[in-house]
């Protein structure tokens, strides 16, 4: 019976996260993206906003099959790279559940979470892609123009996602 209400809960937030997605791809279609890298580029996490959020909630290795499909999604739809972003993901799973142990969050520790998630992230695949030779953007220019308005829109859209994850108050039984 436990397996069960497990299961369905997964399913619960796997719907979640998938509906942050699409209402992540929605608000970037709207959001300004350079390709020559000259202007702003805004990226908003919605899905990555709540799963750190949900991620907590979920018990055991169930914790990293969630954190391998979000990121096995989002690497596939969004990305086109599969490995970082699965690794990514379950580097969040962890670092949330043994590391930021908070059962609850306040709107203010949520929005710091949030952000500090996104930084991390954004930081790390800017370094990969650095060390890689796939950019050679460089690093002023990449915190001025996409780190910072990326993590200012964020941390507005943060309270957001914490308003919707305590009204959805996905629990397990």
């Amino acid at each position: 019976m436990r397996k069960r209400v497990q299961d369905s809960y997964l399913v619960k937030c796997f719907l979640v996260v998938f509906l942050c997605f699409v209402v992540d791809s929605t608000i970037h279609y709207f959001l300004p993206y350079n390709f020559t890298k000259t202007g702003i580029t805004i990226t908003p996490y919605l899905g990555l906003m709540m799963f750190a959020l949900l991620v907590r909630t979920i018990d055991g290795a169930e914790r990293y099959f969630f954190a391998t499909i979000c990121g096995l999604y989002y690497s596939v739809v969004y990305a086109n790279s599969l490995a970082i972003y699965i690794l990514i993901y379950c580097l969040i799973a962890f670092v949330r559940s043994y590391l930021f142990k908070l059962d609850t969050l306040n709107i203010v520790e949520s929005t710091i979470f949030c952000v500090l998630t996104i930084f991390a992230q954004e930081c790390i695949v800017y370094w990969l892609m650095w060390i890689t030779n796939m950019t050679r953007y460089p690093i002023v220019s990449f915190v001025v123009m996409q780190l910072l308005p990326t993590l200012l829109l964020n941390a507005v859209l943060s309270v957001i996602i914490y308003w919707i994850y305590n009204k959805v108050k996905i629990e397990v039984k």
